[in-house]
């Protein structure tokens, strides 16, 4: 498994320092990063604590020897956000007193079960000093008030397209709706100021939020990351790393052929 996951692009490797180190290597090619770990969903104090504890670890390290560009990722429900908001909050507050100032912990994009509470977890954290970005998926439904509420509370935002299929009656079906709704949404981020990237992997987004800083997957489209940088585009990928990494990589080389398919439909 080692040697395999060693070749692997998705992951950086199962150690906190491969990550380190190829955080170190991106930045050096003016690509950003974002660290995060692979852990366990917490659905008990004891495992969210444990969580927290590389996480904490992680963010020490990022604050003593990574370049300013270096953020922290967390999954929530990595953290304890299925034991309650309040716990979770305060695991966000000891990491970021971990991180320091000047960085950023951004937040990932759940299912829409726990939309509601990923959510009411960022603005609270946001309220009491913890800096921390928040994910909005374009295919909800409930995502254009979801930002006006974030805008309002001065939370930064990271968009994406949505990585889980939802039913119809709360998301709108991947392709040209979404489509639709990520652009109308990314727009009226913008309008509030307080600070937007867009993760897709898709050109048409990239050309129609022109100088919008863009977040993508390490592994995925090298090529356009190492193209953006050197044309002066803000580029961030997410680089993670950890032992529990099996359904991520199979899901990225999925998506890997589906960028790729969607690039040849491009002109």
């Amino acid at each position: 498994m080692t040697a395999t996951l060693t070749r692997n692009p998705y992951v950086a490797g199962l150690e906190r320092d491969s990550a380190l180190a190829r955080a170190r290597e991106l930045a050096g090619a003016g690509i950003a990063a974002n660290i995060g770990h692979f852990a366990p969903v917490a659905l008990d104090r004891d495992t969210a604590l444990a969580n927290t504890a590389e996480y904490l670890e992680l963010a020490a390290e990022i604050s003593a020897a990574q370049p300013p560009s270096t953020w922290l990722e967390v999954d929530l429900p990595h953290i304890g956000l299925d034991v309650s908001v309040e716990f979770c909050v305060a695991r966000l507050l000891d990491i970021a007193r971990r991180l320091g100032p000047g960085r950023w912990i951004q937040t990932g994009a759940e299912d829409a079960g726990h939309t509601a509470a990923v959510l009411d977890t960022v603005e609270l954290a946001s309220r009491r000093g913890v800096p921390i970005r928040g994910s909005l998926q374009a295919n909800l439904r409930r995502s254009p008030a979801d930002a006006d509420r974030l805008v309002a509370a001065g939370v930064p935002l990271r968009l994406v397209k949505g990585g889980f299929a939802e039913r119809p009656r709360i998301a709108w079906p991947f392709g040209e709706q979404t489509d639709v709704a990520f652009v109308g949404l990314g727009r009226r981020i913008l309008r509030g100021g307080h600070g937007l990237t867009i993760a897709s992997h898709d050109r048409l987004m990239h050309e129609v939020f022109t100088g919008t800083p863009v977040e993508m997957l390490l592994g995925v489209r090298p090529d356009v990351a190492r193209r953006l940088a050197e044309q002066g585009r803000g580029i961030r990928l997410y680089v993670p790393y950890g032992t529990d990494w099996h359904d991520y990589v199979a899901k990225r080389a999925d998506d890997a052929r589906k960028a790729e398919a969607l690039q040849r439909r491009q002109p």
